[in-house]
């Protein structure tokens, strides 16, 4: 077969989402290797990716907008228009190269609010994949402290709303795909499909094998319980929660001296959260490290207990971090935790829909349950090795696709 993907991000060894359409392409290679992979993605990236090694059945091309197209884009300033207009001009030019395609799979970026215009290299044999897609879900105000986060929170959907109903390019995008791959369940509802439409929840990011943490560390450096929690420091992280959640259970258990909350991180919010964990005297539980190398990290991985993480944001690749440490993990059901955590759900997530002082109250009972049972806390935490392996690497993620084009080929 011919299978083309659309990775407008796509770049190795730059992780977030270039690294979703990097991984996603040599994986797709590895896995079908008597089939042809043409990727597309941007002419910037062609640099990077020719310094690596990669199946020989892949076939990349580079496209980049004329510059009186694109003088105005600097780093991230328009980059969502830079791109709308780059899917438009990325379209014609591999239409250009007569290529009979049999599948079509657009994978990044990662929106559910922007059309992708790959749907117009269909014809009446091939198929069209669009995705994984998403965003952010609504966050409820009551995660939200000041005006400003309220205001941008509003504006945000908003305009998603807008273009998910009044764009007619992304109406036709989403018409004409023949299966859509949405990052949670809620994609779907945000999209409007039919119930007949072809529509599968699958996370966009995983892991590699070469990082697989296989061994469960049972001897901790340190007598003391260290809670993790990782992240920029953003109100959309929620580390104000984190922070309030690991306070209630100090409340209740004032007696315990051996046991911390790192926060791993950097962020317009540090000082705002430094501030109430002094107003909470807290200074010497929760300690905040900065930025530190991706080694560092590991370490503190390698060395915790649980993993705290109540996060609003719909992806989260440290929570497969945190998976790939063995850690049992506390968090909302919600975005990427309940995306990833597969078992013990309910020994690991709280609801979101809860209120603020009941979430607090809830995130805290199960810091105490993991805290005082040792033995549940491992067991759950290979449990959520397990799962990772299972569900979250890149060649288990290439094999679902796979299973996917064939499903979407045989389908009339």
């Amino acid at each position: 077969m011919n299978i083309f993907l659309g990775v407008y991000a796509c770049e190795p060894n730059k992780g977030s989402e270039p690294e979703v359409g990097w991984k996603m392409v040599t994986e797709m290679a590895k896995a079908m290797p008597s089939d042809k992979i043409y990727a597309l993605t941007k002419a910037n990236n062609q640099e990077s990716i020719e310094k690596e090694t990669y199946p020989s059945n892949i076939y990349f091309y580079y496209y980049a907008l004329p510059k009186w197209l694109s003088f105005w884009k600097k780093g991230g300033r328009g980059i969502r228009t830079y791109y709308y207009l780059w899917l438009i001009g990325a379209t014609f030019f591999i239409k250009k190269k007569n290529i009979k395609f049999d599948i079509i799979h657009h994978i990044t970026f990662v929106n559910d609010w922007l059309p992708s215009f790959f749907y117009l290299l269909k014809t009446g044999k091939n198929k069209f994949i669009w995705g994984a897609i998403g965003s952010h879900d609504p966050i409820d105000f009551k995660f939200l402290e000041g005006n400003r986060e309220k205001t941008i929170e509003t504006i945000r959907i908003l305009l998603q709303k807008l273009f998910r109903n009044f764009d007619p390019f992304f109406y036709l995008c989403k018409y004409k795909a023949d299966c859509i791959i949405g990052i949670n369940a809620n994609v779907k509802n945000k999209l409007k499909l039919k119930s007949s439409k072809c529509f599968i929840a699958e996370p966009a990011i995983a892991i590699s094998e070469d990082a697989l943490f296989n061994s469960f560390q049972e001897d901790k450096n340190s007598k003391t319980f260290t809670i993790l929690s990782v992240g920029r420091l953003l109100y959309i992280k929620n580390f104000q929660l984190t922070i309030l959640a690991f306070k209630d259970f100090l409340n209740r258990n004032s007696l315990i001296e051996d046991i911390q909350l790192k926060i791993i991180g950097d962020g317009k919010e540090r000082e705002k959260l430094e501030q109430l964990v002094s107003s909470l005297n807290l200074e010497k539980y929760v300690y905040f490290t900065g930025n530190i190398s991706i080694d560092k990290v590991q370490e503190e991985f390698s060395q915790a207990n649980l993993f705290l993480f109540p996060t609003l944001e719909n992806a989260g690749f440290v929570t497969l971090e945190a998976m790939n440490h063995s850690l049992p993990i506390v968090a909302m059901e919600y975005g990427g935790p309940e995306q990833f955590i597969k078992s013990n759900r309910s020994l690991q997530l709280v609801s979101s829909t809860d209120t603020y002082d009941e979430i607090i109250t809830a995130l805290s009972l199960k810091i105490e349950l993991l805290y005082s049972d040792k033995d549940l806390s491992e067991e759950i935490g290979k449990q959520n090795y397990q799962d990772l392996l299972t569900h979250f690497t890149w060649s288990a993620k290439a094999n679902k696709m796979k299973l996917l084009y064939e499903r979407v080929l045989n389908e009339k």
